[in-house]
């Protein structure tokens, strides 16, 4: 039996409907009448809810990955501002992923990716802060503890305008670069 609907379409309608009603309340046989194909159909292309969801995560967040990737290659200056507005543009665009990982952080399953996830970032923040240091831009720090430091502030930042509807996306990715970089730049001191 072949399924012509496209996979994108699967993986949005879930998306949807795991941001909406919550990955437990989501069952497969709505994510199916809602795409559009039949309850086996899902199943042949999808193993379970769960493989669906990690499908889904995994979709949403390779492009992000792809465009971080490459940054500690650049001027540490310009990589970090970035990385601060890749950040915050990314999570404004895909608003429906990150309301379903915050209705539904307690699912072991997405754990890993998670962690996986914070690790690639957290090493990239710190390849940024380690080769601003080495160049002189950045002055001798702590790149573990500063990584760390400027990570949770991008998460916080994101946290701020999603649930307080503060401020407007480039004027927190700059206030917030202007906020990171005058704390680290060498000649800022």
């Amino acid at each position: 039996m072949q399924c012509n609907i496209p996979k994108s379409k699967i993986l949005k309608t879930a998306l949807t409907l795991f941001s909406s009603k919550g990955y437990s309340e989501t069952k497969m046989s709505e994510v199916a009448r809602k795409a559009g194909i039949s309850v086996g159909a899902l199943y042949l292309r999808f193993s379970s809810k769960q493989a669906l969801c990690l499908e889904l995560i995994k979709d949403q967040t390779k492009d992000f990955c792809k465009l971080t990737e490459t940054l500690p290659d650049k001027d540490p200056l310009t990589a970090l501002r970035k990385y601060v507005h890749l950040n915050l543009d990314h999570a404004f665009k895909k608003r429906q992923l990150l309301s379903m990982f915050i209705r539904e952080h307690k699912l072991p399953f997405i754990q890993p990716l998670r962690t996986n996830f914070f690790k690639n970032q957290h090493r990239l923040i710190e390849d940024i802060l380690i080769r601003g240091s080495k160049s002189g831009v950045f002055r001798h720090m702590n790149t573990n503890y500063t990584a760390s430091m400027i990570f949770a502030s991008i998460r916080g930042t994101i946290l701020l305008k999603l649930i307080f509807g503060v401020g407007d996306t480039k004027t927190l990715g700059n206030s917030l670069c202007k906020f990171i970089i005058n704390g680290i730049r060498k000649d800022a001191l």
